[in-house]
């Protein structure tokens, strides 16, 4: 999506003083524009620097970067010996009392067993002990990701079809206790309370999603979610046929991060054979759409998994601002120097990906070390892990190793950025997306002294690279991507394909972005998205001011 970005539209004359009123609620967006083009030292990145930077990251002797690998260590040693050259601070981790370059987060190797996942309901009717046995894969599937291994054992209660409803609409969780409970549900709505339109989507705006079930049972303090079809579905096709991405998980190899990450509550999917024992048991099928306790019912689900925890680090290196006061207010860079190593036996060298935004980082700090200092100070931090699920950033956004009292303020990420089009950039969040902030303006003005045009067409990348963990906390962030190519996460993704020329001017407009940030008055601010109705101004002036009066604009800061 390419749309054209135009500064907020000043209201018709003849709209009404309250329309003015919540006009003015919208921040600025011209200064830090106008402030790019007097960064100091866009002239220190050049082409020969960058390059050598991308061909040592990028060639055969890295071995693809992998998270956590020797080779990994080899490029974090490289990032932060030249941390050290510019003369950067380190802000990482402590050694004894001092602060190094490295912040350390930890990991964990994880291989899921069919061997030993099992699961055992046992029921009490009458002097009678059922007990109904199944194993994964035969007789219940289940996503094994994020969950310790061990076992729960619990009292099972029935919570209907698992409704999640708000106000009147019903709530089948809030009407029988689950806290500390193995709860059961059946699959979908009752009859006649199905969505009409189909789609995964409106299936989880209804509630008919076990996942958005398996949230409402967590959310109230749930141990485990059971999911069956429901008694009257006649032929059923297996839970096993219908999602066998679950099974394949099991016996394979995952990364995670550490074990304080594996607080996931188990959803298991029971196939008929154990539904129709537990109904035989209960007669649940009588009244299935009532959520009632299950007397002297138990269950006991056992996760069987091996488990290898290790660590892996960031590097990170700040410039602190010139200004006394606003130097507690941070701009971060980042970019993850990691890849995906060796696979099949070739070597993924990963030099767009992202070799790229790594040594375009360096050439940035560089420009930050040799000009003048802006206001703010400005960090630069490269993460690992961004392969296997944005692991490094996350754990960083989460456990920031700044000094005391400083805040980040704004998120400027750079993600392969040395492909395609020599004169195109994409960029998000667009001006329809709602994390639209005041840094989206000023990096267009960037680009435009860098002859770069801006393209709206990334929003479905947002939330895949690192700047979305910056953005879950309501920082503004911006992500410059240059787009995929033939050669994303394959074995010819090597320097000799990289446009180092491009990768250059999209680091000298991050440069001059960065600077402008940090040296503008204001932070950076949110901005709504246009409407339909702001371009009616003047035909209905006063309801659009109350609706603006209504939304109270995002938030731009961070409070550590």
């Amino acid at each position: 999506m390419h749309a054209p970005l135009l500064p907020r539209i000043a209201v018709a004359l003849g709209a009404c003083c309250a329309l003015d009123a919540a006009r003015a609620e919208t921040p600025s967006v011209s200064e830090p524009a106008a402030l790019v083009e007097s960064a100091p030292a866009t002239a220190t990145i050049t082409e020969p620097e960058l390059a050598g930077h991308l061909q040592f990251l990028s060639s055969d002797l890295m071995k693809g970067r992998d998270t956590a690998s020797p080779e990994i260590r080899i490029a974090s040693e490289y990032l932060a010996t030249r941390l050290s050259t510019l003369g950067a601070e380190p802000v990482g981790d402590l050694d004894g009392d001092a602060p190094t370059y490295f912040a350390h987060f930890p990991l964990e190797f994880s291989t899921p067993e069919i061997e030993g996942t099992e699961l055992t309901i046992t029921i009490e009717q009458d002097d009678v002990t059922w007990e109904i046995a199944g194993k994964v894969k035969e007789d219940f599937i289940l996503v094994p990701r994020n969950l310790a291994p061990g076992a729960v054992e619990a009292p099972v209660v029935f919570a209907g079809y698992g409704r999640t409803g708000t106000g009147d609409e019903p709530n089948d969780f809030d009407a029988v206790e689950v806290k500390d409970r193995i709860v059961l549900v059946l699959d979908g709505l009752p009859p006649g309370d199905e969505p009409e339109a189909e789609g995964r989507r409106n299936a989880q705006a209804s509630g008919a999603s076990s996942f958005t079930k398996l949230q409402a049972a967590r959310d109230r303090g749930a141990l485990a979610l059971l999911v069956v079809h429901p008694f009257d579905s006649g032929d059923t096709r297996p839970y096993a046929e219908s999602n066998p991405f679950a099974l394949r998980m099991f016996g394979r190899r995952s990364m995670t991060l550490g074990a304080s990450s594996n607080d996931g509550t188990p959803l298991l999917f029971l196939e008929d054979r154990l539904r129709d024992g537990i109904d035989e048991a209960l007669t649940l099928s009588d009244d299935p759409a009532t959520p009632r306790e299950l007397e002297s019912t138990r269950a006991r689900f056992a996760f069987a998994s091996t488990v290898e925890l290790i660590e892996d680090r960031n590097v990170i290196g700040m410039f602190p601002g010139r200004d006394e006061e606003l130097r507690r207010e941070v701009v971060v860079y980042s970019a993850h120097y990691d890849h995906v190593g060796v696979i099949n036996g070739e070597i993924h060298n990963g030099a767009d990906d992202n070799g790229s935004g790594t040594s375009a980082l360096l050439e940035v700090a560089q420009a930050i070390a040799e000009g003048e200092r802006p206001r703010r100070s400005v960090a630069f931090l490269w993460v690992s892990g961004e392969e296997k699920g944005l692991l490094g950033s996350r754990w960083w956004s989460e456990h920031m190793t700044l000094p005391n009292g400083y805040e980040v303020v704004a998120n400027i990420n750079m993600d392969m950025v040395s492909r395609n089009d020599p004169n195109r950039v994409s960029i998000t969040p667009s001006p329809e997306h709602p994390d639209y902030s005041t840094i989206i303006p000023a990096a267009v003005a960037a680009l435009e002294l860098e002859a770069m045009e801006a393209d709206f067409d990334a929003d479905q990348f947002y939330a895949r690279t690192d700047s979305f963990n910056f953005a879950r906390l309501g920082i503004p962030i911006i992500f410059f991507f240059a787009g995929v190519h033939d050669d994303y996460h394959r074995p010819g993704d090597d320097f000799e394909k990289a446009d180092v020329g491009k990768a250059v001017r999209i680091s000298r407009a991050a440069y001059r972005l960065g600077w402008a940030i940090a040296e503008a008055d204001d932070r950076p601010q949110k901005i709504r998205p246009e409407t339909e109705s702001d371009a009616d101004a003047d035909e209905d002036a006063e309801s659009k001011a109350d609706a603006e009066a209504q939304a109270e604009p995002a938030g731009a800061t961070h409070d550590h």
